[in-house]
């Protein structure tokens, strides 16, 4: 016999409650039904079958969600969910149900489970769910300050669940942090999708009137939602629907925000939401981080860095995710969660990414990374190549020839660099400057109709050159291309200064400062004519006149230089951008060499902790400063304390750099130095012999730094007491001056 679901009300409770259902009373039009039945609501304490209820875990339109205790046949918290009373019309029944069969169809660890399902005694639907202890997949992440990284290990987790479903066919269609809990299973951070309140099913009916839209509403959250599901009229809804919600989640976890704001979303009603859904395309990720003030600080902290560094990260490649999976089109976004999934892979592990720009430039720097066991030596010089011709030929030219002449150019890299280029010599691979080589061979003849194009690929092939340390064979390659720019563009165009800037700066890194000194003054005023002393170009001019000064010993016309440089780059870029701290530690450095050591140490230990955090342990401009350092202390005979930085800058170089990089052989160079000063000489032999001959085949024996470890070798031999090896290297010295006079 079913027990009376009346039991216990007051008679005029009963009143009201069948005058609500007869329609007869007023308060049918003017009462909160569910505000009417309270009395039949389940409470913390009552018992839905073998689950004791226990308290409130949330509350939703049609539902509301208990923690409750099983006892039997396993003990277990679990959460049970039930319709609200007065909400047990057949459609949202219907609806309910659907979200029982929807979780009861799958199975995956990053899902919730369901476990059990029935009716209350009053008839209503519950069921009973896995309970997740944890927070919402952005609140965990901020809570416990996740970096990049491991919010895209989370966030492929959520891929790949959603995928589960799909393959069972269920759309989720309300994709949201509040419906990923994340908690530690096994000591490792776990999400879990706990609702599928809106899904559809692909193939089989759930219900009859399951995902049926109702008049003048959305299922879903806007902020979330589709282009396709916030227009009600369309009814052809797919997974890719949840891709689209999936970019939009990742947008978040990347940069603490929505796509579009929530107030200006909503403000207009429905008609505003979908009409900026379907519409309005979103910002990119790094430029609505910049325009967030000062929350923009609050939000990178929670990722454990620095502002400029996370905007770095979200530029370009990062941030082209989401927005792939954004795209109005579906036909454009990611064919699946999964697929979504592997290009965070593909990200996480520096392979190309299928979110890429379809251009012809990107597409040839993903052939280069996929055949990277052949090419490799060939990959750094092309994507440099492409990048500066392809930039500089279009800025040059300002015609409607633009594209065509930069389609020239990738094809020339392409065909005549690339596919010409035998990626094994002799049976080992192809180095990096013998791909140059290739391109300086196959450019004979080309672009003779097209000088201006001739002259990007001469000035890019130059600096790459220049910048590979191969000082001789850049020389050809920077001075034509000034020649060039100069006859066809005027002294004072930019590519003309940036390629008089560049040769400059080949003839200072040859050591030939006279030469180069009135290149450096005539492209610092001509770029103050055409830019302005403000303009980064012009500070670069101001930069590097300064490092010509500092390596000619002028420390006292250099200072002036490399404060203003620094005031300059700080107000313009911020205090971690890679150019300010370059300008920090030239200045730094001159400091020291001018002895000034009060002033020079605090400027050292200040970038020295900034390039740490804002650019890593290893990039050169972090070990550039510890160097600075080293030499400092090794002035002021702090040797004990210079030793170990000098250790860990020459592995670190040695580790990030090419053999025989010049950077390399000043780190060597400055180790040595450090232990001939401390009587170690066996240890400084080696270490001076590798200086030296490293520096004679890539700068040449008249160079001053070639000079500077030919005399500390001589010297090693005097402290040594080992005058005939002193006298031998004195030797022959005189002689390598004699001969390149």
């Amino acid at each position: 016999m079913s027990k009376d679901f009346t039991s216990g009300a007051k008679p005029e409770q009963l009143r009201q409650l069948f005058s609500i259902g007869l329609g007869e009373s007023p308060l049918a039009q003017e009462v909160d039904r569910t505000a009417s039945l309270d009395i039949f609501m389940e409470k913390p304490g009552s018992r839905i079958g073998r689950y004791k209820l226990l308290s409130v875990l949330g509350e939703g339109g049609m539902g509301i969600v208990y923690l409750a205790q099983q006892h039997h046949p396993v003990k277990r918290q679990v959460a049970v969910k039930i319709v609200k009373p007065g909400m047990d019309s057949k459609r949202v029944i219907a609806r309910f149900e659907a979200e029982r069969q929807a979780l009861a169809l799958l199975d995956h660890p990053n899902i919730a489970h369901v476990y059990d399902a029935g009716t209350t005694e009053a008839g209503r639907p519950y069921f009973v769910m896995e309970y997740v202890k944890g927070l919402p997949i952005t609140e965990y992440c901020d809570h416990h300050k996740l970096m990049i990284e491991e919010r895209l290990r989370l966030f492929q987790q959520v891929c790949l669940a959603i995928q589960h479903a799909h393959q069972k066919g269920i759309i989720h269609r309300d994709i949201k942090p509040s419906n990923i809990l994340v908690s530690l299973q096994h000591d490792k951070a776990t999400p879990k999708i706990i609702d599928f309140g809106v899904a559809k099913a692909l193939a089989q009916p759930l219900t009859e009137r399951t995902l049926a839209t109702e008049d003048s509403q959305l299922l879903g959250t806007p902020e979330y939602m589709s282009p396709e599901q916030a227009d009600m009229a369309n009814e052809d809804i797919d997974t890719r629907s949840d891709i689209y919600t999936l970019g939009v989640l990742l947008y978040v976890l990347l940069t603490g925000v929505l796509p579009f704001d929530s107030d200006a979303l909503r403000e207009g009603g429905i008609d505003n939401i979908r009409k900026t859904i379907r519409e309005t395309d979103p910002k990119t990720p790094s430029t609505r981080l910049t325009k967030l003030g000062e929350e923009a600080a609050s939000i990178a902290q929670n990722r454990r860095m620095e502002i400029q560094t996370l905007k770095k990260h979200l530029r370009k490649e990062l941030e082209w995710i989401p927005l792939k999976a954004m795209r109005k089109e579906r036909s454009q976004r990611y064919r699946s969660a999964s697929e979504l999934a592997d290009d965070v892979e593909n990200y996480l592990k520096g392979a190309p990414l299928l979110a890429g720009p379809l251009t012809t430039v990107y597409r040839l720097k993903k052939f280069v990374r996929r055949n990277r066991a052949s090419v490799s030596g060939i990959a750094a010089v092309l994507a440099v190549l492409i990048a500066g011709v392809v930039a500089s030929t279009i800025f040059a030219l300002q015609t409607q020839r633009q594209l065509e002449t930069s389609k020239a150019v990738v094809e020339f890299l392409t065909n005549d660099v690339l596919m010409s280029a035998d990626p094994w010599v002799k049976g080992r691979e192809l180095t990096l400057t013998e791909a140059l080589d290739v391109a300086s061979d196959n450019l004979q003849g080309k672009f003779e109709e097209e000088p201006l194009v001739q002259a990007s690929i001469h000035h890019t092939l130059g600096v790459t050159y220049r910048k590979s340390g191969k000082y001789k064979e850049a020389e050809p390659h920077a001075e034509r291309a000034y020649h060039i720019r100069l006859e066809r563009l005027g002294e004072l165009h930019p590519d003309t200064l940036a390629s008089l800037g560049s040769l400059a700066l080949l003839y200072m890194r040859q050591g030939r400062y006279a030469e180069a000194e009135p290149l450096f003054h005539k492209t610092l005023n001509s770029r103050i004519r055409v830019f302005g002393e403000e303009h980064l170009d012009t500070i670069d001019s101001m930069y590097w006149l300064g490092v010509l000064y500092w390596c000619e010993e002028r420390y006292d016309e250099a200072e002036p230089l490399f404060v203003k440089v620094l005031k300059l780059r700080r107000r313009i870029l911020g205090e971690d951008h890679t150019d300010t701290l370059v300008a920090l530690y030239s200045l730094a450095w001159t400091y020291s060499c001018q002895e000034r050591y009060k002033m020079a140490e605090p400027l050292f230990h200040k970038g020295l902790e900034t390039t740490n955090q804002a650019l890593g342990p290893e990039h050169p401009v972090t070990l550039e400063t510890m160097r600075g350092l080293v030499v400092m202390m090794t002035k002021q005979g702090r040797n004990e304390k210079a030793l170990p930085l000098a250790i860990k800058t020459l592995n670190s170089r040695r580790r990030v750099l090419p053999d025989k990089h010049i950077d390399i052989l000043e780190s060597v160079n400055d180790l040595a130095v450090l232990y001939r000063k401390q009587g170690d000489y066996a240890k400084a032999e080696p270490l001076l012999l590798e200086a030296l001959e490293g520096r004679r085949l890539k700068l040449g024996d008249t160079h001053p730094h070639t000079i500077e470890s030919w005399h500390n070798l001589i010297d090693l031999y005097e402290a040594w007491n080992k005058p005939e090896k002193a006298n031998e290297w004195r030797v022959k010295l005189s002689h390598a001056e004699t001969v390149t006079q």
